[in-house]
């Protein structure tokens, strides 16, 4: 009987703990809004069908933010050869609005120039001028990279300047795209801002954790971080 009821308290510890880590993470999300940019691959590599697969990504991911001027405002600028901006950080002022845009990316082909479209964003799609907003308590600079391959171009020295600049960087690879150049793009810890899939029909099993990650503070990371890079959205 005493062994059954310390189970039971130990369940009821459990339950308690997670119940206060998820409410911790809504309010996190509740009291943090974001300039979010989405930096997608649409090189030749990619393909018509599995870019599609990205415009619904982007999609349901935006979905899941509430997109409003005061709140979280959302930009896509595709890149190949040359980064091009689909939409501003002040382009569109909801979520419906954002996603019926994002379902109309257009794809081009091409070689993959990742460090020249990463100064880009730094340079064009995080200026005040584009829609984004002083740094400033409430509001973060979040950049999501989504890759399938190796860059063309040096990744590094275009990330260290966004870090610089304040921009938070999760970086996705699927495929073929290299973990050791994810991490060099992505913020500390690597581990909580890398994810890496197998092919583009797994990208929507990370969606959630993403969203969750997003949400939780680089602090927060550090202190609950994990030996190991998120693989399907299954930490391997």
């Amino acid at each position: 009987m005493d062994t059954s009821i310390a189970v039971l308290f130990k369940m009821l510890w459990v339950l308690l703990s997670l119940g206060k880590l998820v409410s911790s993470e809504r309010a996190g999300c509740r009291s943090q809004h974001y300039d979010l940019v989405f930096l997608l691959d649409a090189s030749s590599s990619v393909g018509n069908d599995n870019f599609q697969l990205v415009r619904q990504w982007v999609s349901d991911l935006v979905g899941s933010f509430d997109v409003a001027p005061g709140k979280t405002r959302v930009a896509v600028v595709r890149y190949s050869d040359d980064p091009i901006s689909e939409f501003g950080l002040d382009t569109y002022s909801s979520a419906v609005a954002t996603q019926r845009a994002a379902q109309n990316i257009h794809y081009s082909g091409g070689n993959t120039q990742t460090g020249n479209a990463i100064a880009y964003v730094v340079q064009n799609a995080f200026s005040e001028a584009a829609g984004a907003r002083p740094p400033r308590p409430g509001i973060s600079r979040v950049l999501i990279l989504l890759t399938d391959g190796r860059s063309q171009d040096p990744v590094l020295g275009p990330a260290l300047r966004a870090h610089k600049a304040g921009i938070r960087i999760f970086a996705i690879g699927v495929g073929e795209a290299v973990r050791e150049e994810l991490g060099e793009v992505a913020s500390e810890p690597d581990a909580e801002h890398v994810f890496h899939v197998s092919e583009y029909e797994a990208i929507d099993r990370i969606r959630d954790q993403l969203r969750q990650r997003i949400c939780q503070s680089k602090e927060h990371l550090w202190n609950h971080r994990k030996p190991e890079v998120a693989s399907c959205g299954v930490r391997v």
